[in-house]
């Protein structure tokens, strides 16, 4: 648990627990080192990703299915599975089921179609319906399967303000006026005042954070010092594109937090759609192609919803998040790939919260999975990592 749910790595839960036996006097015993630590943890998350399909047997379910990038050579497909209702809430990690863990040096659409297949025949019956990201592979693979398919709202706004202004002149003009600042001054006394890093990826998906700096940069320039205007002159030389971004990413935010704590539904698109009405459809030309791209989408989406369905779950971010705490605590070592360590995200998603953590019975955990049964599952499931074909191939030499 404190591995689990402290940011630390396993050498400092071994300290935490020498100083809490040092402070109670010897109350502990003797202390695990960290290797039985993390063998403890792989042991759990290998008991959880093996029980987790019965706990959705029989139930109104969804699956949330992404790749992540590239780790050493390989690529690590998570599919997970949801309460097809929404919550009422956005989803957090006692929402999620790890359904599928797999590996491949690239993935097709016939492969994500067959991994989401096989997640949906071990809970024992299909998915209402399935959400990913707008890759043309994610695409693919849902329809291989033969499931209904919704699109993660974030991606896809982010795609659609990507194809609006991506190619836009006066929007790369700003972008690269916004780096070169970011460079050149990174290290100077007016650094407290530079903008946030933008994402090499996926940068669409990242606005928010720049054009707000941006917009609060606008607000102050008069009482900047002449040195300060003097590097940021091209602020208020933007004025006007940075008044259109901000009112294009306040329909986005709004739009985004609406889906996000309420669902897909008929109702919830309706509100959508008159936010567009009301902000983007009274703006300049791109904005109200913009809003005509997010208003189509959000039909079609609709159109999905037959009948008096649930408020549906239309985000992936909960995927998003464990892929993110996964990479954060795995080897640093690029070389690596992905190891038998993956097992750490379903009991991540497992003992996250207070909620869970009396339910999981971690003795019988321990005493039921045994070291050679995560060595059979990394086989039949891994592939062999760089690291391992390095050893193989240069502990043969001399």
């Amino acid at each position: 648990m404190l591995y689990t749910r402290v940011n630390c790595g396993l050498r400092q839960v071994v300290e935490i627990l020498n100083v809490l036996d040092d402070v109670f006097e010897g109350l502990l015993g003797t202390i695990p080192c960290y290797n039985s630590i993390e063998n403890w943890v792989k042991k759990c998350g290998l008991k959880v990703y093996e029980t987790a399909s019965e706990e959705l047997h029989g139930t109104q379910y969804a699956q949330i299915v992404d790749e992540s990038m590239m780790m050493g050579s390989e690529k690590l497909l998570l599919t997970i599975g949801i309460p097809a209702d929404h919550q009422g809430r956005p989803l957090n990690c006692s929402d999620a089921n790890i359904l599928g863990i797999a590996v491949a040096e690239s993935w097709s659409g016939e492969g994500v179609g067959n991994e989401l297949s096989k997640a949906s025949k071990r809970v024992g019956n299909d998915p209402d319906y399935v959400v990913s990201d707008n890759a043309s592979i994610m695409k693919k693979g849902v329809r291989c399967a033969g499931f209904n398919h919704h699109y993660d709202i974030s991606h896809s706004l982010g795609m659609f303000l990507e194809r609006e202004y991506k190619q836009e002149p006066d929007f790369v003009e700003y972008l690269k006026l916004i780096s070169n600042s970011k460079r050149i001054h990174n290290m100077k006394k007016i650094a407290y005042l530079l903008p946030p890093t933008q994402r090499t990826i996926s940068r669409f998906l990242n606005l928010s954070s720049w054009v707000k700096w941006s917009s609060k940069m606008l607000e102050v320039y008069h009482s900047l010092s002449p040195y300060e205007k003097e590097v940021f002159s091209f602020i208020p030389a933007n004025a006007s594109l940075i008044d259109e971004l901000s009112e294009v990413m306040v329909c986005i935010n709004k739009i985004e937090y609406i889906f996000k704590h309420n669902g897909l539904s008929k109702e919830t698109v309706n509100k959508c759609r008159k936010e567009i009405q009301k902000q983007l459809f009274l703006g300049n030309s791109r904005m109200i192609k913009l809003g005509k791209s997010i208003d189509q989408f959000l039909k079609k989406e609709a159109m999905l919803l037959k009948g008096d369905v649930a408020a549906r779950n239309n985000s992936s971010d909960i995927l998003e998040s464990i892929f993110g705490v996964y990479k954060a605590r795995k080897s640093p070592n690029k070389l690596n790939g992905v190891t038998a360590f993956i097992l750490f995200a379903p009991i991540y998603t497992r003992i996250h919260d207070n909620s869970n953590i009396k339910k999981f019975d971690f003795k019988s955990a321990l005493e039921d999975i045994r070291m050679r049964n995560i060595d059979s599952w990394a086989k039949e499931n891994l592939t062999p990592n760089l690291v391992q074909l390095r050893i193989k191939r240069l502990g043969k030499t001399g």
